[in-house]
């Protein structure tokens, strides 16, 4: 996976939308978030084809041209976890989807529970582990990257009398911005290879995240 995390782009950014800002007055206003998201769209390349940027709070990806999409805010007084979904089935949050992908964005696992995003990782994990077989565990790789740490999880799930399925999971954790970033594709076993190559490959390599924008 070459997915990475933002430095010199977000001075660019902020750069572009300051001068949106300074060009209307003097002393110069804050840049809008919409300012802010234009300025960010417009230093990433050009999308492939049958792709489009989207930004989805501080995470910048590719979404295949006319997938469905669904956002999910946190109830009040719930704990900050966002979560984005696009696919190119219809779905709803009763209704899931069989191929496509889900953003979750959590916010304050320290502030709120004294727990580092780093170590929150295993515990999110752990669930998996215990209810699956050690075959079903296809891939699991944990590295340093920068001020996040990078985790990279595919497995098998199958449970009785539903379609098998193959879950992949890139997942960013930031002690220093107290957030998580967990990026899922899935895909129905049968035809797991083909749209890993088409979608899954092409989205999770290109994804962005700037950590100095806000999630909430």
């Amino acid at each position: 996976m070459t997915s990475s995390v933002i430095g010199p782009l977000l001075a660019a950014v902020l750069l572009a939308s300051a001068g949106l800002a300074g060009a209307q007055s003097a002393p110069a206003a804050a840049p809008t978030a919409e300012q802010v998201q234009q300025a960010l769209k417009s230093q990433l390349p050009p999308p492939p084809a049958g792709f489009d940027w989207k930004l989805y709070k501080n995470a910048a990806f590719l979404k295949p041209a006319g997938w469905n999409e669904l956002e999910a805010k946190p109830a009040a007084g719930s704990f900050p976890t966002f979560t984005y979904a696009t696919s190119p089935e219809s779905f709803s949050e009763t209704k899931q989807f069989e191929m496509g992908l889900t953003i979750t964005i959590v916010s304050g696992t320290q502030r709120l529970r004294g727990l580092e995003a780093k170590t929150a990782v295993a515990l999110f994990l752990k669930p998996i582990f215990d209810t699956h077989k050690k075959e079903e565990i296809l891939m699991l790789d944990r590295r340093p990257n920068g001020d996040y740490e990078r985790t990279v999880f595919r497995y098998r799930d199958a449970p009785p009398g539903l379609k098998p399925v193959i879950v992949h999971k890139f997942i960013l954790a930031n002690n220093v911005t107290d957030s998580l970033h967990i990026f899922t594709f899935e895909s129905p076993e049968s035809t797991w290879a083909e749209n890993w190559e088409k979608y899954g490959t092409p989205i999770l390599s290109r994804l962005q995240v700037v950590a100095q924008l806000p999630i909430n």
